[in-house]
Formats: C-alpha cells, structure tokens, sequence
C-alpha cells in the first residue's frame, strides 16, 4: 500500500472529517498533493521504494536522493558494474562512498520512509489540511498535474505542470501554503541539510 491509502483512515480522525464534506477520494487527492509539495519543497522523495538514481561526475560520493537508504543492489557505468563497498554507505544520510568516477552512472537501491516519521506525517497533514477546500473547488484535471516548482523559503503557491501547454496559457497555480510550523517540522528532512552538513 501507499502512504496515502495507509495514513487516510488517521487522516480522518485527525481531521475529524465524515463524509460529507470531504469524502474519502478528495482526502486521498489532497494527502497525495501534500505529499507531492512537500517531496518538491524537500527536493527528495520521501515514502520507501526501490529506485534507479542517474548521475554523473561522481566524485567518490553517490548522494542517493532518497534516505535514509535500505540497501544499494548495483552501481554501473554504462552497463559495467562499479564494485562498491557497502560499509562506505550512511544509511541514514544516504551518502554513498565510490571508486572515484567521472562520467555517467545508474544507482539501483531501496530508500526512503516506511513507516514515515511522525513529525513529517503531522506535516504533511496540515499541509492536506489546507489544501482539501482547493482539492474540491480546483478544475480536476489542472489541479491533478504533477508539481513543478514550489517557492522557497516562502512558500505560497504550488506550480502544477499543465495537461496541455497549447495557447501559451499560464500554469494553474493552487493555493498552498506551508506555514512556519510545517517549515519548522520538515526542515531538517531537506536534501541541502544533508549536503551541508546540518
């Protein structure tokens, strides 16, 4: 199961929601949508899974996107396996030490939350909170497109790639907003504090 399909039922009796006004697929759309602002505002993926992660010009240091990091199953370049050795990977920061390479890699690991910390799941309820009047107000499809850019550090608006980009129209803009509270919770979970040591 999904994160969103596992935390709908806590959803509800946190929201203190019955159906109606808010039925049980405009709560799933509005955790999926936080889910999805919060990975964009974070620049990381969050719920557990196995992922393939490209890079290029590593370094010695992969920085696998997703942690913290279960297990790397196989590094390559070009389809010739990279040996690495597992002791040289952080699994809670998901740094990942290599044979220095230069040039293109594949990274096939699991990584990410299962379940998902406390303080990120109460962040990511204020945040569906918020945004489940949108969610049954918004046009269907235009508020279902994939988030592609969320403004930091004052985070107002959620831009959502368009179904079709024909007649030069703007990007539908739901409204978002990630208060100091939800940035206070999430902001050690951000990609950069990793790469920067905080």
């Amino acid at each position: 199961m999904s994160w969103t399909a596992d935390t709908l039922e806590a959803f509800k009796a946190w929201l203190g929601a019955t159906t109606p006004p808010a039925d049980d697929a405009t709560l799933t759309r509005a955790l999926g949508l936080a889910l999805a602002t919060l990975e964009t505002y974070l620049d990381r993926p969050l719920e557990k899974a196995e992922r393939t992660q490209d890079d290029y010009n590593v370094g010695g240091v992969i920085l696998l996107r997703a942690w913290p990091v279960e297990s790397v199953a196989t590094i390559d370049a070009g389809g010739v396996p990279i040996a690495f050795d597992p002791l040289r990977l952080d699994k809670r920061t998901g740094r990942l030490g290599v044979p220095c390479w230069y040039g293109a890699t594949s990274t096939k690991y699991t990584g990410g939350f299962e379940p998902m910390p406390i303080d990120l799941e109460h962040a990511l309820w204020m945040i569906a909170a918020a945004l489940v009047p949108a969610v049954q107000s918004a046009a269907g499809a235009e508020a279902g497109q994939p988030i592609i850019r969320v403004s930091t550090p004052d985070v107002g608006t959620v831009e959502f790639a368009r179904a079709s980009s024909s007649g030069g129209a703007a990007d539908r803009l739901l409204g978002a907003t990630l208060s100091p509270q939800v940035e206070s919770l999430v902001q050690r979970y951000r990609a950069e504090s990793v790469v920067g040591g905080a």
